[in-house]
């Protein structure tokens, strides 16, 4: 296995779920050094004590655990196996995690790059959104070795409350995408059932206080209204794009993506 679970750890992207994840890890004495191309994007934690690095390579170099945390498959690709990647500057043993949500193929890419240099490449979606980051409860949704992963869970549980193994590596990302298929599904559902109710005199709080013992209960409902639907044309393009390589038909699916998009985050305050 070779992993160095008491080397320090490395952020590349220092966005708004990246910086959260930093502030965990730093407020918990981690050692933390971090990237980002944005010089406003790492100000917050270089004032916390970490340390500025000019590339994905050089956060590795100091790195047993380098969590990648930005966009699309284009840039975890770039930050992770381009010229300045983390596959450029990690050790034997460094594990390089993508946190973002992108399609399982890139993952399996990258963890055969890194297994001709000796290191491990994982993925760990990130479950519980924004505020999960803020309040250090994200889950991770994992693929790959367990005995890696295993041996990263102290540093983990200073941002996140559940590691879940899914299998090899990948599997987390289409874990991922079926949590995103029903996160975006309940809150459609959600909009619909209290316009309905609202429309027959029911109170809505005592509404959702009610679905939350029945067939209806669901984490969205139950903590409705603060969600900030960032993400579900992405999310939803990537499940289509899953269903499509599988040749499983998704029709729910197919329909969610046109229907969130009519949403806003004032129409489900409008529900409260």
């Amino acid at each position: 296995m070779d992993v160095q679970p008491t080397a320090g750890i490395g952020l590349v992207g220092c966005g708004r779920m990246g910086s959260a994840i930093g502030v965990h890890l730093l407020g918990a004495d981690w050692p933390l050094a971090v990237a980002d191309p944005d010089p406003e994007a790492i100000r917050l934690l270089t004032a916390l004590g970490a340390e500025a690095q000019p590339s994905p390579a050089a956060v590795a170099a100091r790195s047993g655990l380098v969590l990648v945390v930005v966009v699309d498959d284009e840039q975890v690709e770039q930050v992770v196996a381009g010229p300045d990647g983390a596959l450029a500057g990690g050790a034997p043993g460094c594990v390089v995690a993508v946190c973002a949500s992108v399609r399982p193929e890139t993952c399996r890419r990258l963890a055969r790059a890194g297994a001709e240099r000796g290191l491990h490449v994982v993925d760990m979606a990130l479950v519980r959104g924004e505020r999960g980051a803020e309040e250090g409860r994200l889950a991770l949704l994992c693929g790959g070795p367990e005995a890696v992963i295993d041996a990263w869970r102290p540093a983990l549980s200073a941002f996140a409350t559940d590691v879940c193994v899914l299998g090899d590596v990948g599997a987390g990302q289409v874990a991922k995408t079926a949590n995103n298929i029903l996160l975006w599904a309940c809150l459609r559902a959600g909009v619909e059932a209290q316009r309905l109710a609202r429309a027959h005199g029911v109170d809505l709080g005592r509404l959702r206080d009610a679905l939350a013992v029945g067939s209806g209960a669901n984490r969205p409902l139950a903590e409705w209204g603060k969600h900030r639907l960032r993400w579900p044309d992405k999310d939803l393009e990537v499940a289509r794009a899953l269903a499509a390589d599988a040749g499983v038909a998704v029709p729910l699916v197919d329909s969610l993506a046109g229907l969130m998009a009519e949403l806003s985050v004032d129409d489900l305050q409008d529900l409260l």
